[in-house]
């Protein structure tokens, strides 16, 4: 998580699925950067719909059917970040028979070199994200020269 030295910076990612797809492999991908400390993981949840329409937190335990991986590693792993909006926000977007997987994480890919920099003096002075619509626009706009 975020030092005094360096907060990467925080993002999210949803992705839908067919309520029986196998996500064992990419929760393997997830946890494997976790475990190198390339991301940390600030919330992580399985959402479905219930018959009205609903959104519905489901539990990693209901892939347990579907997928080779101990889901039990998911288990307290949901922290409440995404808020019922959002939840509602996400269910909203799915069809009948879809599930989504939402993650929030902190990007540490660079936290190894900011340490460094920090140890020699360095201070964070900005940090952020591009808008990856508004680099697509300036590449093409130079390329066009």
């Amino acid at each position: 998580m975020a030092t005094e030295q360096f907060a990467g910076p925080v993002n999210y990612l949803v992705f839908t699925f067919d309520e029986h797809a196998d996500l064992g492999p990419g929760l393997n991908v997830l946890i494997n950067k976790a475990d190198q400390g390339l991301v940390d993981i600030l919330d992580i949840e399985l959402i479905g719909r219930d018959e009205a329409g609903t959104a519905v937190k489901r539990s990693f335990n209901d892939l347990d059917d579907i997928t080779s991986i101990d889901t039990s590693a998911f288990d307290g792993a949901e922290s409440g970040i995404l808020d019922s909006d959002d939840l509602a926000g996400i269910a909203s977007e799915l069809q009948a028979g879809q599930i989504a997987l939402a993650v929030v994480y902190e990007d540490r890919s660079l936290a190894d070199a900011a340490g460094a920099w920090s140890a020699v003096g360095g201070v964070e002075l900005f940090s952020g994200g591009v808008d990856i619509a508004e680099l697509d626009r300036t590449l093409n706009e130079g390329n066009q020269s």
